[in-house]
């Protein structure tokens, strides 16, 4: 038996108007979900017991996106695709050229907005597997280290000599597939050329996603949808 509280609680209740007897289907965002028949339902905390229960292994190889930190409400919808996308990590940095400068207090205020817009996309496209969430973090340097010597870095450069899907073919071609892939995507204005060498020099390769120049938050989701393709989890 289960007991669901706290938003959820409320939203089956109040939102949802469930009621006992009815069947839904619960995720302990590691993995685990379970299809359950309510026996209680109040908004405060609603009883669950579960019929059956499955576990699904963490997706493999390991996809991070490294966004900088854009103007508005850019970065909200850049999460909320990448969700439901299935990317496991996501990385918010502030880079040189960010327009917005946030002190302490809204840093945590988006932390906490990121988290409820990440947490219900999940529920919305039925992951399993609840995504990491780091940032916003103070620049590259920072962004760049939580990464490095992890897996196959991409970092996402106009000016780029190779394209991201030759980079894939060609890592394919030579090694054994990676346990992770993280892609990096500059903000408004992109990156700087000292950013792009700090991620060079964590292990990130500067590639381009095409001849046109596509806005930050276009960029991730293109970025992201073609590594997920490569490694057949999406498409």
């Amino acid at each position: 038996r289960l007991t669901i509280g706290g938003e959820d609680a409320r939203h089956l209740a109040v939102v949802r108007r469930a009621c006992a007897g009815d069947l839904v289907r619960i995720s302990d965002g590691r993995g685990t979900i379970a299809d359950a028949r309510l026996t209680s339902v109040t908004p405060a905390a609603v009883g669950a017991e579960v019929l059956a229960r499955t576990v699904t292994p963490a997706p493999s190889p390991r996809i991070a996106v490294h966004q900088g930190l854009a103007k508005g409400d850019k970065v909200d919808g850049v999460i909320r695709h990448l969700v439901e996308m299935g990317v496991d990590e996501i990385v918010v940095f502030a880079a040189g050229r960010s327009v917005a400068r946030w002190d302490a207090p809204r840093q945590a205020a988006a932390g906490r907005r990121w988290a409820t817009i990440a947490r219900e996309a999940a529920k919305q496209s039925h992951r399993p597997w609840l995504p990491v969430l780091e940032g916003p973090l103070p620049g590259a340097e920072a962004a760049a280290a939580a990464t490095a010597g992890r897996g196959l870095g991409l970092v996402a450069h106009p000016v780029a000599g190779s394209r991201l899907g030759d980079v894939l073919a060609d890592r394919a071609a030579t090694h054994r597939g990676p346990e992770s892939v993280w892609v990096v995507v500059g903000p408004e204005g992109g990156l700087s050329e000292d950013e792009v060498a700090t991620f060079a020099a964590a292990g990130a390769v500067p590639v381009s996603l095409g001849p046109q120049i596509l806005r930050t938050e276009t960029a991730s989701v293109v970025a992201a949808a073609l590594v997920l393709h490569h490694f057949g989890r999406l498409g």
